[in-house]
């Protein structure tokens, strides 16, 4: 099998969800299935700019290749006058509009589509639907898309332009049932071969003293952890402003810390620790010694960092707005979710207040994340996947070695 991707941005230093696990998904189809995975990508790292960082050309990561291109334009700041007119009524908002605000944020970079076009991969694997790259892409390559569309319920996704898109591909890879009845319920395409296939989390080795030191905690000093980026579209903010009011009710309550790159300024305080990007070694270490750890983002198709606080056996709070993060704390037990500050304060002061309920969501969380998102169950549904999808587009599927 040869699998192509196309997508904004690719490599290690790459911080983004659906960047990353499919960059560890295309990793694993070569080690584990032996497939020829080949990457389009832009020469951007930061999705803030995608100003062009690293050099143009073809190299090899971990037995992938990957072809980087530059872009014509990266992320204009101008994209955000026109967002209250997407959110205002994003099913009135006329194509010509809509195709301006997509080119605004970018990355512009028609080579990398071109290359995807012409090379010789059975499907191409495209991810997210929101960007440049995957809106005029997708309509050119048709039925060899394998979409990663990474939707979830926002006024972009409800733009007219979108339908096209999602009405084009062969086939559709999603991470969790809510994604999957979302675009179902907003597209046409529920005769498209498609399949949940979740995210797998590569989990690493921590040391719980060595991240309290990094992160600036006193050695026995209870916390509440927030991983990713520190965004106010993720939930960031609203969060840190929720916690100081916590803090003034609930005097002696720990702080909340933060944890990734801070790409919209967040001042710490007494109440919030912004600690900024640090090596998974650290990461992993604040996963395993926090109380709890809280996932604020209300658009998410799914959470990799809800998934790694479970391997690291924490129970996890999520946005009750975030129908991706709400089923995976249903299904798996692992979790609880908020709908304002009233029900965020009162399972806040249950959780805190009772380790052993605390054990018990975790425990759960656990079994549930060995069980679905182990790399030999991810890599089996998505081989099966392509397999159907090539014979829904009248191609003879060639079974992995």
């Amino acid at each position: 099998m040869r699998l192509g991707v196309l997508l904004p941005r690719y490599g290690v230093d790459v911080v983004g969800g659906t960047e990353h696990w499919l960059r560890m998904l295309a990793e694993h189809l070569v080690d584990r299935l032996g497939w020829d995975v080949e990457v389009f990508t832009t020469c951007a790292v930061s999705a803030v700019t995608w100003a062009d960082e690293m050099p143009a050309g073809t190299s090899e990561l971990h037995g992938v290749t990957v072809h980087r291109f530059p872009s014509l334009s990266g992320r204009d700041p101008a994209y955000g006058r026109l967002d209250p007119v997407i959110r205002r009524d994003p099913k009135r908002v006329t194509d010509e509009l809509a195709h301006l605000f997509v080119e605004l944020v970018g990355p512009v970079c028609p080579d990398a589509i071109d290359a995807a076009e012409k090379s010789g991969n059975h499907l191409i694997a495209i991810t997210p639907y929101l960007f440049w790259p995957a809106v005029h892409a997708v309509p050119r390559l048709g039925r060899r898309v394998l979409f990663h569309g990474a939707a979830h319920d926002e006024p972009e996704l409800h733009l007219r332009i979108m339908r096209p898109v999602y009405c084009a591909v062969g086939g559709f890879a999603f991470n969790s049932f809510a994604e999957r009845s979302l675009v179902e319920r907003t597209f046409p395409v529920a005769h498209l071969p498609s399949s949940v296939i979740g995210n797998a989390v590569v989990e690493r080795d921590g040391d719980p003293a060595a991240a309290r030191a990094a992160l600036g905690l006193d050695p026995d000093e209870p916390f509440v952890l927030c991983v990713g980026r520190v965004e106010r579209g993720k939930g960031a903010h609203v969060l840190a402003e929720m916690w100081r009011l916590y803090r003034r009710r609930r005097p002696g309550v720990p702080r909340l810390v933060f944890l990734g790159p801070v790409n919209e300024a967040l001042e710490g305080s007494v109440d919030v620790v912004v600690a900024g990007p640090h090596s998974e070694a650290v990461k992993w270490g604040a996963l395993e010694s926090a109380q709890v750890v809280v996932n604020p983002s209300a658009f998410e198709s799914f959470s990799l960092v809800v998934v790694e606080a479970w391997l690291a056996g924490r129970a996890v709070v999520v946005n009750g707005r975030c129908a991706a993060t709400v089923e995976a704390c249903r299904r798996s037990g692992g979790g609880l979710w908020f709908s304002g500050y009233a029900s965020f304060e009162a399972l806040m002061d249950r959780l805190l207040g009772d380790a052993d309920l605390r054990a018990q969501l975790g425990a759960s969380g656990e079994r549930y994340a060995r069980e679905l998102f182990d790399w030999d169950a991810i890599v089996g549904r998505y081989a099966d996947l392509a397999e159907r999808v090539l014979t829904a587009n009248g191609q003879r599927p060639r079974r992995a070695r």
